[in-house]
């Protein structure tokens, strides 16, 4: 299996890129990386991590010139066929989340003259719904190419919900493509019981970005409890670009004493730091992750601007639980916390043994062995046709418009789709 993506730094698909090349390690299969990127544009300790169980490359070693411009330019730039050839040695199976890379595994396939399945994870929920029918020339590509070329089969979706929303906006039937839940932990024991800790820590972790609205509200939330007389921390960990708007809320506020922002949390210390918590609020990968650790684990709905979630992780961890619009009701997150806190000891510990009971469907395991099924998959026999040189064009002038108008709509893709 090869993974073609941007860099390794410390985030959800690549954190899971990474467990699934250690599961396979484990089981005796090869994997192999393609970071279109410089070493040193991720994170050190993940890259290594990576190198212990696949074969990683990256753009300096695929492209013959400028790596950082031929990366943009992956569609048309001059490939190294010697190394080319050597990370293609055992590859049965491209996997991707962005369309370019998708169409950048197409053409290196084609070099080494092999009709490798292309799989793509739909990772997020809006990456390909952003914008309707009123996107770039590229864009619209990248989807003819994802939803119209591809398999059903190669379609990678992480939920029954999020299959069901992308049958509705694209109006196709999507029954022939695969459903699984993303591998996020290996079965082991954990420790548990009732107790709390003083102050009462809750902990975030994930990047600071706009649609991970708890961040924000749980100040709101925090300010209550203390002004209540309860004695609590909050700990983030993450950084992005609201990290200073962030850290002057808090300051604004006059909680810097209760509430921590700690930066990047390394991934090896994941496990110690969550486990010495009390409480976990977040989404993604990083919740299940949480909750494998007996650790309660309150959903952050993403874009939801109020203190509002639809419970803890055990209770709906069968549907799309980050995304808003779910036909669950919203509860108070102040609420619920009080609720954790006033409760008795053997409450406390049936909670963390809840959300210990649901994560058996997330293991690393079970994930790797459905995603291994996708290497026979049949790709197409017709080529698929497209300008490169027009590709590019649009890609670039598009990513400019990206910049400078914070109206495009890929900037308010969180706004378009909040309701979704």
């Amino acid at each position: 299996m090869l993974f073609i993506y941007g860099s390794l730094s410390v985030g959800g698909i690549e954190t899971f890129f990474v467990r699934m090349a250690k599961e396979r390690a484990r089981l005796g299969l090869s994997t192999s990386m393609l970071l279109l990127s410089k070493p040193e544009s991720g994170n050190d300790e993940l890259l290594a991590e990576a190198k212990k169980y696949a074969r990683v490359m990256f753009a300096e070693e695929i492209f013959l010139f400028k790596p950082s411009i031929s990366s943009r330019l992956c569609l048309l730039a001059p490939i190294n066929k010697d190394n080319l050839t050597l990370l293609f040695k055992y590859v049965d199976q491209i996997h991707t989340f962005d369309g370019m890379h998708a169409l950048f595994g197409l053409r290196l396939s084609k070099i080494v003259n092999r009709r490798i399945p292309i799989t793509i994870g739909f990772y997020h929920y809006i990456k390909y719904l952003w914008g309707g029918d009123k996107v770039a020339l590229h864009e619209k590509i990248n989807r003819q190419f994802v939803f119209d070329y591809l398999p059903s089969e190669s379609l990678l979706f992480f939920s029954k919900g999020s299959r069901d929303l992308y049958s509705k906006h694209q109006k196709k039937n999507f029954d022939r493509s695969n459903v699984f839940r993303l591998g996020v932990v290996d079965h082991k024991e954990v420790p548990i019981s009732g107790s709390v800790n003083t102050p009462f820590k809750v902990v975030a972790i994930g990047r600071l970005v706009e649609f991970k609205t708890y961040n924000f509200y749980m100040i709101d939330v925090m300010k209550s409890l203390i002004d209540k007389g309860f004695n609590i921390q909050f700990d983030i960990y993450g950084d992005g670009p609201l990290f200073s708007k962030l850290k002057q809320r808090i300051e604004n506020e006059g909680l810097t004493e209760h509430i921590k922002l700690n930066g990047t949390l390394n991934y090896s210390k994941f496990d110690q730091v969550v486990s010495q918590s009390d409480m976990f609020i977040g989404d993604g990968t990083a919740i299940i992750q949480a909750s494998a650790l007996g650790v309660p684990s309150i959903v952050g709905v993403q874009n939801v601007v109020e203190p509002k979630t639809y419970g803890y992780f055990c209770n709906v961890f069968e549907f799309q639980y980050g995304r808003k619009g779910l036909d669950i009701p919203l509860i108070s997150v102040e609420e619920l916390i009080l609720k954790y806190i006033r409760m008795d000891a053997s409450e406390r510990l049936e909670i963390k043994q809840q959300h210990l009971n649901c994560i058996d469907q997330f293991t690393n395991e079970s994930c790797q062995a459905s995603m291994d099924r996708l290497k026979n998959i049949e790709m197409p026999l017709k080529n698929f046709r497209f300008n490169r040189l027009t590709y590019l064009f649009s890609s670039i002038t598009d990513n400019l418009n990206k910049r400078f108008n914070k109206k495009h709509s890929f900037n308010m893709r969180h706004e378009e789709l909040k309701n979704e």
